[in-house]
């Protein structure tokens, strides 16, 4: 009987470790659409060195944010504290997450300086906590006008 139960709670403890894991690949997965949706919005936002830069090309850093903009790091959102009665309650880990894009004007290859460039680099960060650990991933792009 002592080693049925050591078994069950060594199994019980083992699939709670791999579930564990497997909600971080997911949230992970989730970072990575966020990260790339802002890549392409910046990718493929018209923009010629003629007119005005779109607001999205502005040089700069914006950081959104869980309460501000929803990013698809959240979990359910009617599973709250006030809606339920469960003394699991505590256990759903709320991810709080942000999404900052960094937009610089680069030096390009004719020689324009930073600031009349025609070359844009972005770099993107989303970042959450997870289980009071923090995640980050980040991808960086170069980006030149579509008159270049």
């Amino acid at each position: 009987m002592t080693v049925f139960c050591l078994f069950a709670t060594a199994s019980v403890y083992s699939l709670t470790l791999a579930n564990r894991y497997a909600s971080n690949s997911r949230y992970e997965t989730l970072a990575l659409a966020a990260l790339q949706q802002k890549v392409d919005q910046i990718m493929t936002t018209p923009w010629s060195v003629l007119g005005t830069v779109p607001t999205v090309l502005s040089p700069g850093t914006v950081t959104e944010a869980s309460p501000t903009i929803i990013l698809p790091l959240n979990n359910d959102p009617f599973n709250n504290e006030t809606g339920l009665s469960s003394a699991f309650t505590n256990s759903d880990v709320q991810v709080i997450d942000s999404r900052t894009t960094v937009i610089a004007k680069l030096t390009d290859c004719s020689g324009n300086t930073r600031a009349n460039s025609r070359l844009l680099q972005a770099t993107v960060t989303v970042s959450y906590t997870y289980r009071g650990t923090q995640h980050t991933i980040s991808q960086n792009t170069i980006r030149t006008s579509d008159d270049f």
